[in-house]
């Protein structure tokens, strides 16, 4: 979960809830809404639809709520859990990913500075392991070296 609030138009939400199920039916596949009943409403097979689930996917979980945050859940081949998010999350996830990601960089030259300092004191000490971990990490002038 991100420290920033959800948007008004989206609301949180967990695959523990009820929520709309995927079977298998003859070559394809029908959804069954919390009350066992197919999903016949065009509207929402077009937003499961869209929300691109692969076939291979079992236990498939899908957001009876079309502002939920967390659309569908399903677990691939080997077992690991997927998660499909919509669209509005996953922009402002991005949002707030990359512009940490822009602070680190603005606060990279100082810290260089410092673990170079660490790294210029005589002996062992705190903050020296760290320093040789960032020049490991530092990028070299020759990408063949």
């Amino acid at each position: 979960m991100l420290d920033c609030p959800l948007p008004r138009t989206l609301h949180y939400v967990d695959d523990s809830q009820p929520g709309l199920t995927r079977r298998r039916w003859r070559d394809r596949f029908i959804y069954l809404d919390t009350d066992g009943q197919r999903v016949r409403d065009s509207e929402t097979l077009a937003r499961i639809a869209s929300l691109v689930i692969p076939p291979a996917y079992t236990d498939v979980w899908i957001c009876p709520d079309p502002q939920g945050h967390l659309q569908a859940t399903g677990r691939d081949a080997r077992g690991r859990k997927q998660y499909r998010y919509h669209t509005q999350w996953r922009e402002l996830r991005d949002q707030h990913k990359y512009g940490r990601m822009l602070a680190f960089a603005q606060a990279l030259p100082e810290l260089r500075a410092q673990l170079e300092s660490h790294l210029a004191r005589p002996g062992p000490g705190p903050g020296k392991s760290d320093g040789a971990g960032s020049e490991l990490a530092r990028p070299h002038p020759d990408p063949h070296w």
